[in-house]
């Protein structure tokens, strides 16, 4: 029996698919779930798959309604949990985790302990508290391309350290690398290019262009164009303001001022009047100060037109503003005058490329060692167990360095196994048959839950394809598992039956047109007649039930 408390207590479940109100109460050490096909046994899993960070479909609410909840409560006692709830911001109280999901039509929310939170969160969350294997995860171990993954999970904490490291090394060294190809390829483009910038640059330089000088250029030669127009209108400005424009409207200031003595309502038009004459005063004073005498110089507009000719030319030409062709015209010169120079920065990208390389090495070079010091582990305590689960093999892991550097570091691996004594060790993807391979799994679980530690580990019928001898050797190492870890399993085989501490059926009933999924826990007559069940595959007859008992109760 466990004596840590770290476990699923509880789950609850309401309108998924035909799950209406589901409420399972979960206890220390081995726990199985049984029952027929279509039942509901995988959407118990789905469920807590949902909890440890699937992602939802609205597929998955019950016809008829429009939201689906699920929520289990964690107890578990895990420093680096209770670290990792601290930094997301995210209350625990008395060891507890309250994991819910409410999936609806439109909308989805993730609480942990009553906060939101993301589903990256909480997939961060779920894999300190939980894991769920199934019999399809045995593709993984047949495909070498997860190999380095694999590894890397059976000590997560100890290899990511070392991992986060390289990759920060590797982001650099392949920014280095970056940069001084960017200096390669405008060394390239400079050189073969360079009399055609050149011209460019000279041809640029040798307009001499300025500022804004294309507007100006503009309002000056449309002034010089009509001169005529603009001279009469400054002199028909002028005698207008030299009029008697001021003085008329002095007089109506003062004649305003003699009728305010008489009634006071005229008094606030008076002052009105009296602000608009200093405004006047003032503006007409300014505009004859502003007022300039042109002369037509002909020359002048000649020049003018020629140049604003000659700016219209360069802006076809370059397709750029007057302004653009001036930065084009500097960043032209800047350019020549760096391939002066770029050799120079070549070399110094270079150097720090380099130093950039080593470090990247070294980092990767640590990883490789932390993962073969992890692989060594990997060996000696798959071998033991496969032997528990009676296959008498030989697995081996081997690496192989790279000279590049891959996001998951220098390292290539294939496991190598070898199932028949004398045939030498094969790559585990080519050899491993169908009746070998659920075993092989089991194996390699136990191994990961012994480094890893979670608080409940799920078989999600693991034990596929198995029978007799072998049965039970997986029953027993199923059992091995629960003395550390909460359990949890649905089987099939009456051997990992027999060997649980709490079980469970799950059935499946139709009442008012309706299906429902029920889940009973079972008492020790009950477990008694379902493992008969199990063992007969139909109708139970008295011999299977006595057999069950013993199966049971001679542990």
């Amino acid at each position: 029996m466990l004596h840590n408390q770290r476990m699923l207590q509880r789950l609850s479940i309401h309108n998924l698919a035909i799950l209406e109100n589901v409420d399972l109460r979960f206890q220390e050490g081995f726990s199985i779930l049984t029952g027929p096909t279509g039942a509901g046994k995988s959407l118990i899993i789905d469920s807590l798959s949902l909890l440890l960070g699937d992602r939802a479909s609205s597929e998955l609410i019950r016809a008829g309604e429009e939201k689906a909840t699920i929520e289990g409560e964690f107890v578990d006692r895990n420093p680096a949990l209770s670290g990792l709830l601290s930094k997301l911001g995210i209350p625990m109280a008395n060891d507890h985790v309250v994991v819910s999901r409410l999936i609806g039509r439109t909308k989805n929310v993730i609480r942990v302990n009553g906060a939101v939170v993301t589903l990256a969160d909480l997939n961060k969350i779920a894999r300190l508290l939980a894991t769920i294997h199934s019999q399809f995860d045995f593709a993984r171990i047949l495909n070498p391309d997860n190999y380095l993954e694999i590894i890397d999970g059976f000590a997560f904490d100890l290899i990511h350290t070392y991992k986060t490291a390289y990759k920060d090394a590797l982001a650099v060294y392949r920014d280095k690398v970056a940069k001084v190809n960017s200096l390669r390829e405008q060394k390239r483009k400079i050189e073969e290019n360079k009399d055609f910038y050149s011209y460019q640059y000279n041809e640029l330089m040798a307009a001499d262009l300025k500022p804004g000088e294309d507007a100006a250029a503009a309002e000056e030669v449309a002034t010089l164009r009509n001169y005529d127009k603009f001279y009469g209108l400054i002199q028909e400005a002028r005698s207008l303001m030299d009029g008697e424009m001021l003085e008329k409207l002095y007089d109506l200031r003062e004649t305003i001022h003699r009728l305010s003595a008489i009634q006071s309502q005229y008094g606030e038009v008076e002052e009105k009047i009296q602000d608009h004459y200093a405004e006047l005063e003032d503006l007409f004073r300014e505009t004859k100060r502003n007022f300039r005498d042109i002369d037509y110089d002909p020359a002048r507009l000649e020049e003018l037109e020629q140049r604003e000719f000659d700016l219209a030319a360069l802006k076809r030409k370059y397709h750029r503003t007057n302004d653009e062709l001036i930065a084009y015209r500097d960043e032209l010169g800047e350019m020549l005058s760096h391939v002066e120079n770029i050799d120079g920065d070549i070399e110094k990208a270079e150097a720090e490329a380099k130093k950039a390389e080593e470090a990247c090495r070294q980092a990767g070079n640590e990883l490789s060692t932390v993962r073969r010091r992890t692989a060594s582990h990997i060996e000696k305590e798959l071998t033991s167990h496969l032997r528990d689960l009676l296959l008498n093999a030989r697995f081996s892991i081997v690496f192989m360095t790279t000279e590049s550097f891959t996001d998951n570091g220098i390292d290539f691996v294939d496991f190598l196994i070898e199932t028949n004594i004398g045939e030498g060790l094969k790559s585990m993807a080519k050899t491993i048959s169908g009746g070998e391979a659920s075993r092989i799994m089991l194996a390699f679980k136990a191994v990961e839950l012994q480094a890893n530690r979670v608080s409940t580990a799920i078989f999600d019928e693991i034990d596929t394809g198995i029978s007799g001898e072998a049965a039970m050797a997986v029953a027993k190492k199923i059992r091995e598992i629960a003395l550390r870890t909460q359990t949890i399993a649905i089987t099939h085989l009456p051997q990992v039956a027999s060997l649980s501490e709490h079980a469970f059926l799950i059935r499946k009933e139709t009442r008012g047109g309706r299906t429902y999924t029920e889940v009973k826990e079972l008492g020790l007559e009950e477990k008694i007649e379902e493992v008969a069940h199990l063992i007969s595959g139909g109708k139970v007859t008295e011999k299977q039930r006595e057999y069950a008992r013993e199966m049971i109760l001679d542990q």
